[in-house]
């Protein structure tokens, strides 16, 4: 059995013990490192845990677009599960979007669904609770260009049709919900997104999803 190596930021120290002895009645899952100071999480970024588990508020001088791109630098394939609190704003929210974040629950969920969280996004999948999964597509569409920058830096230029036609695949409209609401055909969307397909290197709308998304 893989066992799933865990880092732990969190600020409050209850629920940071919480989550450690959760995280310990669980055979594929091992905590590296539980910490509550930014200072000491840089460091230990150095262990390399293939999933980090995040709550960025409370943090003093947290700057989480820095610790973000920190990230990416020391440990790239470490997988980044947010933990937020029904008052993050969207800023939170679509840096962490920018940055490749995987997984988005709110902070009072319980362990039991953090680690089915933690599993998913260490599978390379994405997790994100209803509420949090809404907002994020909902700004899926202002966040495209970003998107596209930092995960096809080599793409020919989307045309403002095919932006449009990738911002509806990205928020789960089938193609004829496309056609109705861009008021053209079917195949006229096909074509549209064969095109787009083709830029972003990719054969299928779950191939273009899993892409702006990992």
């Amino acid at each position: 059995m893989s066992v799933i190596s865990i880092m732990v930021v969190e600020n409050d120290p209850a629920r940071l013990a919480d989550l450690t002895l959760a995280f310990g009645e669980h055979e594929d899952l091992a905590i590296l490192s539980a910490v509550s100071k930014r200072e000491t999480a840089l460091k230990q970024l150095a262990l390399l845990p293939d999933v980090l588990l995040l709550n960025p508020d409370g943090l003093k001088r947290f700057n989480l677009p820095r610790f973000l791109r920190t990230l990416r630098m020391r440990s790239p394939k470490t997988r980044l599960v947010l933990l937020l609190t029904a008052s993050s704003g969207d800023d939170v929210l679509i840096e962490n979007i920018r940055q490749g974040a995987r997984g988005y629950l709110l902070s009072s969920s319980p362990p039991a669904l953090i680690a089915k969280a933690v599993r998913a996004v260490a599978a390379g999948g994405i997790w994100a609770e209803r509420r949090i999964l809404e907002k994020a597509i909902s700004m899926h569409q202002m966040l495209l260009p970003d998107l596209l920058q930092s995960h096809v830096p080599e793409l020919q230029p989307l045309t403002s049709r095919e932006m449009d036609m990738l911002g509806h695949v990205l928020k789960g409209a089938t193609n004829r919900e496309i056609a109705e609401i861009s008021n053209i055909s079917e195949r006229t969307v096909k074509t549209h997104l064969y095109r787009v397909y083709r830029k972003l290197n990719v054969k299928s709308r779950t191939k273009a999803i899993a892409l702006l998304t990992q």
